[in-house]
């Protein structure tokens, strides 16, 4: 074997330490969890975004109450609440396309909502002869109902949101948006909404339809916060919230229209 000539390296070969330092196992131990912990924060959760979910539906509950005590319990009317139905579907389409502006349009989405839901809910109100909050509490039952079933069904596997599903039902919710585009256009000209707030059997048994695909939805949007969570950034958890906001309030809204053909019928 060669050895060098060169004196300083030969000095620094004797120096060198023939092991390396002993580690502690508690202090790896402790270094490998702070990083760990770093890595968790920085990554989405489920809690995290069902605490957001929360916020983005306290918001847009308080934008219904604010327009009710600023329309005096009157009615505003059925087709005023459909101008609100194009912010929502152009808010709804940008953050699909820009998932990372979810933490911005997110909060838009719920105050237009809950602007659109306190007008529909007045004017259901005087449709069937009912008191303020009978309508919306009973709606509020169902819808919260229906998502604990989804959520158990979706838990246990009896549900799952496999990639033929996914296809089905977001073909279904374009289908309905293009429906209901299509009705409250229509009815800015005089055309009735006859397929939505009509008497008879043909706008329940559409009603229940929607409900249905409503309820799917939801568990395309479990799967798609449980993806997510663990590896997507933390900002993301608005795009999971925003996810499940815009389904639940849409849910509701089929609840709330339900339940007035219903109760007029």
């Amino acid at each position: 074997m060669l050895e060098s000539r060169n004196p300083a390296l030969t000095r620094a070969t004797r120096q060198a330490p023939t092991q390396g330092p002993d580690l502690d196992g508690e202090q790896v131990d402790a270094q490998f969890q702070q990083i760990a912990g770093q890595l968790t924060r920085d990554r989405m959760t489920v809690e995290g975004t069902v605490y957001k979910t929360l916020l983005l539906l306290a918001l847009t509950a308080a934008t219904t109450v604010a327009v009710w005590i600023w329309a005096g319990g009157e009615p505003v009317g059925i087709p005023f609440a459909g101008f609100a139905f194009f912010p929502l579907l152009a808010v709804g389409v940008l953050t699909g396309f820009k998932p990372h502006l979810a933490r911005i349009t997110g909060p838009i989405y719920a105050v237009i909502a809950g602007g659109f839901i306190g007008v529909l809910t007045l004017s259901l109100q005087t449709m069937v002869g009912a008191e303020l909050t009978m309508l919306p509490t009973q709606a509020a039952l169902a819808t919260f109902a229906v998502s604990g079933s989804m959520l158990a069904a979706y838990r246990t596997g009896v549900i799952r949101a496999t990639p033929r599903m996914r296809k089905v039902v977001v073909t279904a919710a374009l289908a309905i948006a293009g429906f209901y585009l299509i009705n409250i256009v229509m009815s800015w000209f005089g055309s009735p909404m006859t397929l939505i707030w009509g008497g008879g059997l043909l706008p329940i048994v559409l009603s229940v339809a929607f409900i249905g695909v409503a309820s799917l939805m939801l568990v395309l949007d479990f799967d798609l916060v449980e993806q997510l969570s663990g590896s997507a950034e933390k900002q993301m958890e608005w795009y999971g919230a925003f996810a499940l906001t815009t389904t639940l309030i849409w849910l509701y809204i089929e609840m709330l229209r339900l339940l007035a053909l219903l109760q007029r019928e």
